[in-house]
């Protein structure tokens, strides 16, 4: 077995306990009893850690390699902070252009933790996500995808981080962020090119429900969404220049991709991908048609 189909397997058996993994924690009467903030940061730890290993154990592969834990470097750094803020209004954007169509699904968990303390939010809305989704998908799955060649494995990878979120809301801004996480980490050989502005995104939110103002502000009468959908747009076209500029300091740093060129290529569709797309389909589509009708 390749490592392309390897990696393919693995992104099926991932796909399954991740569907699985929170419904079956559910059962145990403890967990009922414990608060949602918390329940939630286990599931995450459970479902992302457990598939990992059994990733190392069964494929051999030295973590190191596959984590690419190295340190960034004071400029590369700094460009990342300023990419994990500049992203956002392009992000904005997308979502609420989807939640025009679908429901938000990242503002209804947001308001399911709602009572929980600011720490135990930020942990399961931005730590745990930055570290675990980065660690499988630009870590296990990015490393895995090398034999596509750089910039299809940036793809797929891009594609999985999508579809993991299991909505069609939040597909779009999560396959173009992931786009963007992958090229950083690809250019800076790190992962923490891509944990950090994802950690950025994800806290910012979590900020933003904790001002002060929140609630005045979710209790005022809310604009149309024509005009929401101007101010997100602008918003998102005025961000480009600066994520220009970012990305050509990234270029400048880092002139070559980090991951090798292998011979000869190998292909990225295969049944357990088509097998992700039909959980995605069930679990991801189906349950959210109605909303279009």
């Amino acid at each position: 077995m390749n490592q392309t189909k390897q990696t393919n397997l693995f992104a099926l058996i991932f796909f399954v306990f991740f569907i699985m993994s929170g419904q079956l924690l559910y059962l145990i009467p403890i967990m009922q009893e414990i608060p949602y903030a918390w329940f939630s940061s286990i599931v995450q730890v459970i479902y992302f850690t457990v598939p990992i290993m059994g990733y190392f154990i069964w494929t051999k592969k030295n973590p190191k390699e596959v984590f690419r834990l190295s340190p960034l470097g004071w400029k590369n750094l700094l460009l990342i902070i300023v990419f994990g803020f500049a992203i956002q209004p392009l992000m904005r954007f997308l979502s609420f252009f989807t939640s025009m169509f679908f429901p938000n699904v990242a503002l209804e968990y947001a308001e399911t933790l709602e009572g929980a303390s600011f720490v135990s939010t930020l942990l399961t809305m931005a730590i745990l996500p930055a570290f675990l989704e980065e660690l499988s998908l630009r870590g296990v799955f990015l490393s895995g995808y090398r034999r596509l060649g750089t910039w299809k494995a940036i793809f797929c990878t891009a594609l999985l981080f999508g579809l993991l979120h299991m909505n069609p809301q939040q597909f779009p801004y999560a396959f173009f962020a992931g786009l963007f996480f992958c090229f950083l980490v690809e250019r800076t050989g790190s992962i923490w090119a891509s944990i950090i502005p994802h950690f950025i995104i994800n806290a910012t939110n979590v900020i933003v429900i904790f001002l002060p103002v929140a609630e005045e502000v979710a209790a005022m009468e809310s604009p149309g969404n024509a005009v929401l959908l101007l101010y997100t747009g602008v918003s998102a076209f005025l961000s480009l220049p600066l994520l220009g500029l970012i990305l050509y300091g990234f270029l400048k740093i880092n002139p070559k991709p980090y991951t090798p060129k292998y011979e000869p290529k190998e292909r990225f569709l295969s049944l357990p991908i088509f097998c992700v797309f039909g959980l995605f389909i069930i679990f991801g589509i189906l349950p959210y048609l109605d909303y279009l009708f």
